[in-house]
């Protein structure tokens, strides 16, 4: 039976290190971990043929063999884990050449002088290993090993990628496998039952449980997680034992349900090991799943962050540069004003006529950053309509038409005004909404090429209805869908006939309107079909 374990060891050990060695033979853990399964191997089957000879010059041989090969084995652990897995190579110069100094000498004194193992002896159980004067130097340098590779995975544990992170998991994982089994094996056994050396060399075949978790955390690129190797080892463990238990009896009736007992246990073991690893790839993809939506959500999230505070900062730009434009031309409008009065002195008509369209212009300008300011102040949801109460609309389309008068027919339209017999008053900011209106009585205007513009106005229920119908261009019934939301966009046959328009009187008037907890619509049949009618509805009182 132990033959087989040894064996079946050794091809499992020589199997996992030329494996990785030969996923990446390049890559340097891939190199030492192959030079430290070797290792362990020989140190496996050099213990084995210490224990089972007769002899105590070949006993000897073979031991010396052992821990020289130990020896070896703790400098190769060193390189693996330290050196190219932690990547600490170079960082720690005297320690590296230390270590490997003390490794080589202690292998050639343990191989040729009888320093560290002196002799054996042939006992009734087995064969006993008597250590020499550096025994104890020997021991505690495999020790100092062991608690260097600890601190060195404690230190750098929080440093590591979690990929790297789930690795050093697997490493301990196989380190406490073999601890465990070195325990009972080695101290436990021996001081429970007889004879004390039978099964003690299990302890040093247990490392192959660290071999298979080590080449499974460098093979393997997405990693499951720890629960499935620890069913895996669970299930390992307990088959191992119960073979153990089978090989071990001389009864054929015992050894036969023993043996179907392992192997009643290997299925299950083999369908438990598949659930488990479905249930944890399928938790795996639910949770990539999730992260990749949370991250997807989280980006979302600060992209809409950041385009609001742009929006703020910019609505704040734009609000301060046209408080800050129209305080100078509100005082060069005044200023203009006081000349054209004569308030400081007789001027001549050129200069007259000059300072006319001077005013003109600065009335222009003031009324552009008027509307930009309403624009912002709209988009932040700012109140910019003050509603009175008992105001009459049609003072305010008289004052449009009067104003408007001049330019339609120097072009040679007609604008004019119908009213219905008692119209009420309404509830109203009569400055915003003489712009409103101004801004579909001009409109219309300037899209007419013939004819001309009726406004009429009448009584609708408990509202009163405001058409301004013209002759012009007419709109599409594409455009007709998003006319009131566009803003610095006109339609493309308006831009013909008006090339300066801004695009945002429409825009304006809509929320005013809305403001005003109004309606605003257009008909039109289409582009040259009749024209457009512009039909507004305010609340009565």
């Amino acid at each position: 039976m132990e033959k087989f374990i040894v064996l079946f060891i050794s091809l499992v050990g020589m199997i996992l290190g030329g494996g990785v060695f030969f996923v990446n033979r390049r890559q340097g853990a891939n190199q030492w971990f192959a030079i430290m399964s070797i290792l362990i191997v020989l140190w496996i089957n050099f213990a084995y043929l210490g224990s089972i000879v007769k002899d105590v010059l070949k006993a000897t041989f073979w031991f010396r063999l052992n821990l020289g090969v130990v020896s070896l084995t703790m400098l190769s652990a060193y390189y693996f884990y330290i050196i190219h897995f932690l990547k600490q190579k170079g960082k720690n110069v005297f320690l590296e050449r230390f270590i490997t100094l003390i490794s080589f000498l202690l292998f050639l004194i343990t191989i040729f002088t009888d320093l560290v193992v002196k002799t054996s002896r042939i006992t009734q159980t087995g064969v006993d290993l008597i250590y020499g004067d550096l025994g104890t130097i020997y021991n505690l340098f495999a020790l100092f090993i062991g608690f260097i590779l600890i601190g060195y995975f404690i230190k750098n544990y929080a440093f590591l990628s979690d990929k790297e992170k789930i690795r050093v998991q697997y490493f301990l994982l196989g380190t406490i496998i073999t601890i465990f089994l070195s325990l009972i094996f080695n101290v436990i056994y021996p001081l429970l039952f007889e004879p004390k050396i039978q099964y003690q060399l299990f302890g040093d075949y247990s490392l192959i449980f660290l071999l298979i978790f080590t080449a499974y955390a460098i093979i393997k690129r997405e990693l499951f997680g720890i629960r499935i190797i620890l069913t895996e080892a669970l299930v390992v463990i307990i088959a191992i034992l119960l073979l153990v238990q089978a090989l071990n009896t001389d009864n054929l009736g015992d050894f036969t349900w023993k043996f179907i007992l392992f192997l009643t246990f290997l299925y299950f073991g083999y369908l438990l090991i598949r659930s488990v690893t479905k249930e944890i790839k399928q938790r795996k993809e639910i949770e990539e799943m999730a992260m990749k939506i949370q991250a997807a959500y989280e980006l979302e999230k600060r992209a809409k962050e950041e385009l609001t505070r742009l929006d703020e900062a910019k609505n704040q730009f734009i609000m301060a540069s046209q408080h800050h434009l129209r305080t100078p031309l509100t005082s060069m409008r005044g200023y203009v004003e006081l000349l054209l009065d004569g308030t400081y002195g007789k001027i001549s008509p050129k200069v007259r006529e000059i300072l006319t369209k001077f005013q003109v212009s600065i009335k222009r300008l003031i009324k552009i950053v008027n509307e930009f300011l309403d624009i912002t102040q709209f988009q932040l949801g700012k109140e910019v309509v003050t509603l009175m109460p008992d105001v009459d609309a049609l003072p305010i389309l008289k004052e449009i038409v009067e104003e408007l008068q001049l330019e339609t027919k120097a072009r040679g339209l007609w604008l004019k005004l119908e009213k219905a017999k008692d119209i009420p008053k309404i509830k109203a900011d009569p400055e915003k909404l003489k712009i409103a209106l101004f801004n579909i009585v001009d409109n219309a205007i300037k899209y007419t090429i013939e004819g001309g513009v009726t406004i009429k106005v009448a009584k609708s229920d408990s509202k009163i209805q405001i058409a301004v119908k013209d002759t012009g261009v007419g709109i599409s019934k594409e455009e007709q869908k998003e006319l009131f939301n566009r803003l610095f966009e006109r339609g493309k046959e308006a831009g013909k006939f008006h090339t300066t328009g801004r695009g945002i009187g429409l825009y304006i008037t809509f929320h005013i309107i809305q403001a005003h907890h109004g309606k605003i619509w257009v008909e039109s049949e289409g582009q040259g079909k009749g024209g457009s009618t512009f039909f507004i509805e305010l609340p009565l009182n």
